[in-house]
């Protein structure tokens, strides 16, 4: 993984860990969105280029983001 992608999941960690409003966490959620989708475009792509160190770069990406979305649910669950 490159340095400056691990530096944006760590902010946007960071972000949702500091997050106590519920319209903080829907910003954070439509942001991880966007980036879910942009990855999801670029995968599409990869593969119809026949680009599969691409693919797996963005599908590992998207893991990423996919794990802070699951964090996101948590955080929106009440205790």
């Amino acid at each position: 993984m490159d340095r400056q992608f691990l530096m944006e999941i760590m902010e946007i960690n960071e972000k949702l860990a500091e997050a106590q409003s519920e319209a903080a966490i829907k910003e954070i959620e439509s942001i991880v969105r966007a980036k879910q989708k942009e990855l999801t475009d670029n995968v599409s792509r990869a593969f119809e280029q026949d680009d599969l160190e691409k693919a797996k770069e963005m599908l590992t990406k998207m893991r990423y983001f996919s794990n802070i979305e699951e964090k996101i649910k948590l955080k929106k669950i009440p205790l």
